[in-house]
């Protein structure tokens, strides 16, 4: 990485961000200065949140509208391809306000009436027990020598309630509706006995209900539901503008990535620090883009520029991260990403565990039935569908751990579980001890090698001593320890296994007495180095970490065989047990070959994070982003 500073005038602002956006190899970082005469410069960016907002939100509603089509068809098409420049050029034509009050009206027209439908709706949900009233409810005040109500009671009342109303000498009950909860009623009483009526009422829990209504109930029910038609019909039309307006969908879709990037360059901005006519600008790009961001500096800005550039401090903290692997390591570092970027003065993991990532996990599944069936998915899906960087990415990964899968799945002699004999160099469901063997040397690479990047920083960073005690001395424990654990169970010459214990010792010494050095008392030196030496029982918990790829081979290869025994059993059973076992099958396969894969992915990270990662790498950098918004409707070239 190159760190640049860049005075330029700020008349050319805008056409430099333009133009850096452009060149997107550019990390800008904040600039801070003590002098009086430099200040902080702020541009509202408000006003271009709440527009990006805006957009957004008629986006969703289009694309509730927009005709679907089939997911295959989708995934072939993919996101669009477009330039930076074309979306900036097509942003800038697009008459966006017009539309977007276009598509907002329509908005509001389906909207309003669905809320009208909805209150609607409720008026008539309250209007429907009393649908079967025989009288208008406005007429009921009308009568001089009696009283007319209409009312609820709770439904388990409603015996009682009728009785005690029939038992008034000038009284009239009419039961209009009934449900579980509540019985309506229209009550006429005698105006002498209303007194009487309402104690009634409060004692048996009847609540009046004022209906206000003009004319009959069902007749404004009958009113209503035209209405609602009527409402339908404009939401319908509603519908077919919204429809139409999908139109206009693509460009608002680029109208958003416009925006999205302005954006970023006003908040880009707010980290220059400028005086009345000049800006200082400051941040990072790539070693070999130097000659290249010149050039577009010139562009813009003729001669009128000063820049300073020097090589980025290797023990910063703030210089940005961009990987920089081969097309065959690449998609290994998705799980870099996952984990954490290297710092600036650490090296790049990637391609190191990037080998037995592939090697561990093709164990770990081991059936070449699998590895064809996902290879041949993979490469359908990165022939014929458009996919963006991210998604190719992760194809191109599991493409390369099918080969992997199938390589072993030869070795292991396993197809399908079985389903097809076929010869192997190990049978893992018989030779459990080649395959104990073969997981505990795979391991012991993968942690000798770990251990060994850690002793190449060291001598890189002109550190040899902290290479012999971090690395050299571990190095000459295990081998030692090793070494003799198989001198007691194998026949091996006595001076080999003497010299090998001596080894082991000349180590453990060794890690004792330096582990650590850092400390300034005696106390903490002898503390620490006890500690480091207790690191030897993580060490044989490392390497039992390494049976699961026995363990996990195993599994995938019991479940095939037992799927295999099922659908040959029913296979016996005519053309009905043919059928059932010939489902059975493919689910049951394609279910096993998904978790084994899932199961690979996941324990092969675990052996690369916590047995391996942990012998030499930190991570903790920050990742490089580009001057460019990444979008989620095209692919931006």
């Amino acid at each position: 990485m190159k760190k640049f500073r860049l005075f330029s005038f700020k008349e050319k602002r805008r056409q430099l961000l333009d133009e850096l956006q452009n060149f997107e190899d550019v990390y800008l970082i904040e600039s801070k200065s003590e002098k009086e005469d430099l200040t902080y410069n702020r541009e509202d960016i408000v006003s271009t949140d709440a527009a990006i907002h805006q957009v957004k939100f008629i986006i969703d509603f289009l694309e509730g509208y927009q005709e679907e089509k089939p997911k295959l068809r989708e995934l072939i098409d993919g996101n669009k391809t477009l330039s930076l420049e074309e979306i900036r050029q097509r942003a800038q034509i697009f008459p966006y306000q017009d539309h977007y009050e276009e598509v907002l009206d329509i908005y509001h027209r389906i909207e309003d009436g669905h809320m009208a439908i909805e209150k609607i709706s409720g008026h008539i949900e309250e209007l429907k027990p009393w649908e079967k009233l025989p009288v208008a409810p406005g007429d009921l005040d009308k009568f001089t020598r009696v009283k007319a109500i209409t009312g609820q009671v709770p439904s388990r009342y409603y015996q009682e309630f009728e009785k005690k109303i029939l038992d008034l000498d000038y009284a009239y009950l009419d039961r209009v509706y009934q449900d579980k909860d509540y019985s309506y009623y229209l009550v006429v009483v005698e105006k002498s006995q209303e007194k009487e009526a309402a104690d009634l009422f409060k004692r048996l829990g009847f609540s009046s209900v004022d209906l206000k209504v003009k004319g009959r109930v069902r007749d404004m029910i009958q009113r209503s539901q035209d209405l609602i038609e009527k409402r339908d019909q404009e939401i319908h039309r509603a519908e077919e503008d919204a429809h139409k307006a999908t139109c206009y969908l693509e460009d608002f879709q680029v109208y958003h990535d416009y925006l999205k990037n302005e954006r970023l360059k006003l908040a880009s901005s707010e980290k220059f620090l400028t005086t009345k006519n000049m800006d200082l600008i400051e941040g990072y790009i790539p070693s070999p883009s130097l000659k290249e961001f010149e050039d577009r500096i010139q562009k813009v800005l003729g001669q009128d520029y000063y820049l300073l550039t020097e090589d980025a401090d290797r023990d910063s903290q703030e210089v940005p991260i961009l990987l920089k692997n081969n097309r065959l390591v690449k998609p290994f570092e998705l799980l870099t990403s996952m984990y954490a970027y290297p710092r600036y003065n650490e090296i790049d993991p990637t391609p190191f565990f990037a080998p037995f990532y592939f090697l561990f996990a093709g164990i770990m599944v081991g059936d070449l039935g699998y590895g064809l069936l996902v290879f041949i998915g993979t490469l359908i899906a990165l022939k014929c569908f458009n996919l963006d960087k991210g998604k190719r990415q992760f194809i191109q990964f599991f493409n390369y751990l099918s080969i992997s899968t199938m390589i072993w799945g030869l070795i292991f002699g396993s197809f399908f579980g079985g389903i097809v004999p076929m010869p192997s160099l190990i049978d893992p469901a018989n030779q459990v001890m080649e395959m104990v063997l073969l997981s505990m040397v795979l391991g012991g690479i993968h942690l000798f090698f770990g251990l060994g990047l850690q002793a190449y920083m060291d001598i890189r960073d002109h550190k040899p001593l902290d290479a012999l005690y971090d690395v050299g001395f571990w190095y000459m424990t295990l081998v030692g320890a090793i070494g003799t654990g198989i001198s007691k169970v194998l026949t091996i010459q006595p001076m080999v296994a003497k010299i090998l214990f001596v080894t082991m010792i000349i180590g453990m010494v060794g890690i004792l007495l330096t582990g650590g050095r850092a400390e300034k008392s005696i106390g903490g030196k002898i503390g620490w180095g006890v500690y480091s030496l207790y690191g030897l029982a993580n060490y044989i918990g490392d390497f039992a970490s390494y049976f699961r790829l026995m363990a996990l081979v195993l599994s995938g290869s019991f479940i095939a065989v037992a799927v295999n025994m099922i659908s040959g059993i029913l296979f016996g059973k005519g053309i009905l047990g043919i059928l059932f076992g010939l489902v059975i099958f493919l689910v049951f396969q394609l279910f096993n070959a998904f978790l084994s894969y899932l199961s690979a992915y996941v324990h092969t990270a675990r052996l690369t994070y916590v047995e391996m990662f942990n012998k030499f790498y930190e991570g903790g950098g920050r990742p490089f982003r580009k001057f460019v918004e990444d979008s989620e409707y095209f692919n931006v070239k």
